[in-house]
C-alpha cells in the first residue's frame, strides 16, 4: 500500500488539473452551528440585563488590580467604553449577587451583568460555565479566599476560559482575593493568611505558600499583587514576598500593593491610578543579605515607589532583626 500512495497522489492531482474551477459544483452546505452546552442544574448564577450574547467587539487587553474595600467607580467608569455594551461576568467561590445592579444600573453601559458562584471543580470544568466567561467582554473576579480559587479552580476549563479572556482583548480584574490570584506569583494563604510581623521574622514560615501556576498575563509577568496594604500593614509581607521571588531565581521580580478604594488600570500603552488610595510599587535592583528560613530577613534600602491618583513619590525602607524601617 504504501508503494501505491504517490501514484494515487499524482493521479488525484492530475483530475483536478483538468477540471475547469467554473465547473466546480456550488458548495449548498449549511454551516455547521455547534450546539451551545447546558447550563448545569447545580449552578447559582444571578443576571441583570439580556441573556442573550451581546455582539460586542473587544478594545484591547486590560486589566483592573482593585485593592478591596469600597469600589472606586473610576475604575468601572473607564471600561465601560472599553466593553462597548457587552457583557459582563462576576465569578466567585462565595457570596452572592453584589455587583449586579451597581454595575448595570449604578455604572452602567453593558448588556448584562452575570454573576456565577462556582464553588465546585466540576462547575469549574463545566462546559457551560467556561463558556459563559470565555464570551464575556468584562469579567471580573470578586473577593473571597484566594486559596478557594486556586484549590478550585487550578487546572480547569474556568482557569482555561480566564487566560481566553484575557488573549482576546476583553477587560480582566479582581478585588482582594481576585487581585492576588491575577498575579504571575500568588500568595496562596494555603495555611491561612501572613501578617507582615511574621513574614519579616521567617521569610520560610508555614504561612509563607505561593502558586505560579495559575494565570499567565504578560502585564504581571514576575509580579505578585496585595491588597489593602495601608489599611492591613501589609508592605512588610509585600517586601518579603519578593525576598521570596529573588531567592526561587526570579529575575526582575515586582510586587504590587494596592490600598483599600483604589485601582490600578493596566494596559499596553500604560497604567493609571484611580480612587482614594495609593498603589505600591516594590521593584528591587538589589538582592536581599540574608533571605533564609527560621531567621530574619535583612534587606537593606529596598526602593518603593507609592503611587496616587495625583502623582508618585518613591522611598526606601529597611529590613532587619523582624521590622521593617523607613
Amino acid at each position: 500500500m504504501r508503494a501505491t500512495l504517490p501514484c494515487l497522489s499524482l493521479l488525484l492531482i492530475a483530475c483536478a488539473a483538468e477540471t475547469p474551477a467554473d465547473d466546480m459544483p456550488a458548495d449548498t452546505s449549511e454551516p455547521i452551528v455547534e450546539p451551545l452546552p447546558e447550563m448545569p442544574d447545580d449552578l447559582t448564577r444571578w443576571l441583570t440585563g439580556s441573556d442573550e450574547d451581546a455582539p460586542a467587539s473587544d478594545q484591547g487587553p486590560g486589566l483592573i488590580l482593585m485593592g478591596g474595600g469600597l469600589e472606586p467607580d473610576e475604575a468601572f467608569t473607564w471600561w465601560t467604553p472599553r466593553i462597548a455594551g457587552g457583557d459582563v461576568v462576576v465569578v466567585r467561590a462565595s457570596g452572592s449577587d453584589g455587583y449586579n445592579d451597581y454595575l448595570y444600573s449604578d455604572i452602567g453601559g453593558v448588556d448584562s451583568v452575570e454573576t456565577l458562584l462556582i464553588n465546585t471543580a466540576a462547575l469549574a470544568n463545566d462546559p457551560w460555565v467556561a463558556w459563559r466567561v470565555a464570551q464575556a467582554e468584562g469579567v471580573f473576579i470578586a473577593g473571597g479566599d484566594q486559596w478557594d480559587y486556586l484549590s478550585i479552580w487550578s487546572g480547569s476549563a474556568l482557569q482555561a476560559a480566564l487566560q481566553e479572556v484575557y488573549a482576546r482583548g476583553a477587560v480582566l480584574g479582581g478585588t482582594s482575593a481576585g487581585l492576588a490570584v491575577l498575579g504571575d506569583w500568588v500568595f496562596s494563604a494555603e495555611n491561612g493568611t501572613v501578617y507582615s510581623d511574621e513574614a519579616l521574622e521567617d521569610p520560610f514560615n508555614t504561612y509563607m505558600t505561593f502558586s505560579t501556576t495559575f494565570l499567565e498575563l504578560p502585564m504581571l509577568e514576575q509580579t505578585i499583587t496585595d491588597s489593602h496594604l495601608t489599611d492591613r500593614d501589609r508592605l512588610g509581607r509585600l517586601i518579603t514576598f519578593v525576598a521570596r521571588m529573588q531567592s526561587d531565581g526570579v529575575t526582575s521580580p515586582r510586587g504590587l500593593g494596592i490600598d483599600e478604594t483604589t485601582a490600578l488600570i493596566l494596559t499596553p500603552e500604560g497604567e493609571q491610578v484611580v480612587g482614594e488610595g495609593a498603589v505600591f510599587e516594590v521593584a528591587p535592583t538589589t538582592a536581599p543579605e540574608r533571605c533564609e528560613a527560621g531567621v530574619p530577613l535583612e534587606w537593606a534600602d529596598v526602593p518603593v515607589t507609592r503611587k496616587t491618583a495625583s502623582g508618585e513619590t518613591t522611598f526606601t525602607v529597611s529590613a532587619a532583626a523582624g521590622v521593617l524601617e523607613q
